[in-house]
């Protein structure tokens, strides 16, 4: 699983590095368009997925920033949101090469963002942890085409065959 976690984290740069670069055909417009999605806009998405994934690393590591809300717009421009993202996923990537894997089989004890403890297997936190930034890519990716661009795959499977014929 450890094996696993890392492409994962490797796999989460290589989209974010992507789908950034897609989200910055959008217009100043677009980019804050209200819409039905979670958080509101493509802003808000891409601004959530920093704040969770800063939140879910200083659970798994007690290090780095400990946001106190994840629907929040810290960085309204995108240019700054993406510079934290890259920095960001540098982090996920050596919380992943860094990962014991006799940790995997523990518990991880935390508290939500409305302050509840919580306990849950730490191998499916990290599970979680890589799922939310799929599924929220995902959204960014359909708001993407919802505005005309058409963004590349991003799926795992198209990571590892760039992999391939890099």
């Amino acid at each position: 699983m450890h094996a696993l976690f890392l492409t994962q984290a490797k796999a989460n740069r290589w989209a974010n590095r992507i789908l950034f670069a897609e989200l910055a055909e959008l217009s100043p417009k677009q980019w804050t368009a209200t819409s039905a999605v979670n958080f509101g806009s493509a802003q808000g998405v891409a601004n959530h997925l920093v704040l969770a994934d800063q939140a879910w690393l200083f659970r798994f590591t007690q290090q780095g920033p400990a946001p106190d809300t994840v629907d929040a717009a810290p960085w309204p421009e995108l240019a700054a949101l993406r510079a934290e993202r890259e920095s960001l996923d540098d982090r996920v990537i050596a919380f992943a090469q860094g990962l014991d894997p006799a940790r995997l089989d523990g518990i991880l004890h935390y508290r939500s963002m409305s302050g509840q403890p919580c306990a849950e297997p730490f191998a499916l936190c990290v599970a979680h942890f890589f799922n939310h930034q799929m599924f929220h890519r995902g959204q960014l990716h359909a708001l993407l085409g919802f505005c005309g661009i058409k963004a590349p795959n991003l799926d795992l499977i198209y990571y590892l065959a760039a992999q391939r014929t890099a």
